[in-house]
């Protein structure tokens, strides 16, 4: 029989391994590293050369029982000495299995508890958040009440107080809210009064202006009779008679001026129309007296009185300033009486420099 090449591949050499349970039941039966490098240097590779090559049909032959042997063989051993060790395996196994069953009952009942009190644990987190929520809503209407009633009062300042306290801040605070509003309403009453009465009192002084602008009608009435007509011609032989008549116009006049001192705070009487003074009545004597016309020392005299009152006048609209409770309101109060006063001033300096 020719010779074979035959690749051996390296392999960990298992049975080469002294004293072992498993090297030492397979070499009882010619097992061994050498029986299988043997086996795979003659067998490993092998071929027929066709048909007619009965040596090599009978050695492949004996070739493979051999082979079917040593693989039975092996096998058999092995799951002969494996059997005490699955046996073993089979008494761990029930074991494991009985322990782990009995505890396995008892912890999934620890485990469902345990999720049970995590789910007791997230509905009491939802309902302190729910609860917090609702307080902070609570604070919040709280200092929104206490802003309502004038009272700044912040979250903090009540959040651990006792709902009593609290309560009682909260009359408090509508007390004195309640006081302030009928004060405020009694100072608007006051100043309503007040504006009537100054409103009546300005109805009456027009009433009176009115009855002493009749009054001064009537005057100018009696101080300016009525024109009389000029002659048609004049008399060449009564030339002094326009003297006389000056002189009368002149009486008329000093009358008019005795019964102005007697009335210094009636005004400027006005001027009427003189006669035409054409070429036939430029010689004519006037008809109408002059009328009354008051001097510039006792204008200026009624004048600096109007004034000096105006000015007294103004200075009394301080008294009118409204109540006011701000800071700014107050410091705003004060700036515009101060200017009252100084616009007051000023009235009475330049109506005494007249």
């Amino acid at each position: 029989m020719p010779e074979t090449n035959i690749a051996v591949i390296e392999k960990p050499a298992l049975l080469l391994e002294i004293e072992t349970p498993q090297t030492i039941a397979l070499q009882k039966e010619n097992i061994v590293e050498l029986e299988l490098q043997r086996i795979e240097k003659a067998y490993k590779g092998f071929r027929v050369n066709g048909l007619d090559d009965v040596q090599g049909i009978i050695f492949l032959s004996d070739a493979r029982k051999y082979c079917k042997k040593v693989r039975t063989s092996t096998v058999r051993i092995c799951k002969d000495g494996r059997a005490p060790a699955i046996d073993e395996q089979d008494r761990w196994l029930k074991i494991e299995k009985y322990v782990v069953d009995r505890v396995l009952n008892v912890e999934n009942e620890l485990i469902a508890e345990e999720q049970r009190i995590e789910e007791l644990k997230e509905v009491a987190r939802k309902e302190e958040a729910q609860r917090v929520k609702e307080r902070e809503e609570e604070l919040d209407s709280l200092c929104l009440e206490f802003a309502r009633l004038g009272k700044v009062v912040r979250k903090d300042d009540i959040r651990f107080q006792e709902a009593g306290i609290v309560q009682e801040l909260l009359d408090a605070a509508r007390k004195a809210k309640a006081e302030k509003e009928a004060t405020e309403k009694k100072e608007a009453e006051r100043r309503e009064a007040e504006m009537k009465r100054l409103r009546d009192e300005k109805c009456a002084a027009d009433e009176r202006a009115e009855a002493m602008q009749r009054r001064i009608a009537e005057l100018e009435a009696q101080l300016n009779p009525p024109a009389q007509m000029p002659a048609p011609e004049p008399m060449p032989e009564k030339e002094q008679e326009p003297q006389g008549f000056a002189a009368s116009q002149a009486e008329r006049v000093e009358q008019g001026n005795e019964i102005a001192a007697d009335k210094p705070s009636l005004p400027a009487l006005p001027k009427l129309p003189l006669p035409p003074t054409n070429g036939a009545a430029k010689n004519a004597v006037p008809a109408t007296p002059e009328p009354f016309r008051m001097d510039e020392t006792t204008k200026i005299r009624q004048d600096k009185t109007a004034l000096i009152t105006f000015a007294q006048q103004v200075a009394l609209l301080k008294k009118y300033l409204p109540v006011v409770h701000s800071e700014k309101a107050a410091g705003l109060n004060e700036l515009i009486a101060d200017q009252i006063e100084k616009f007051a001033a000023f009235v009475t300096k330049k109506a005494e420099a007249l």
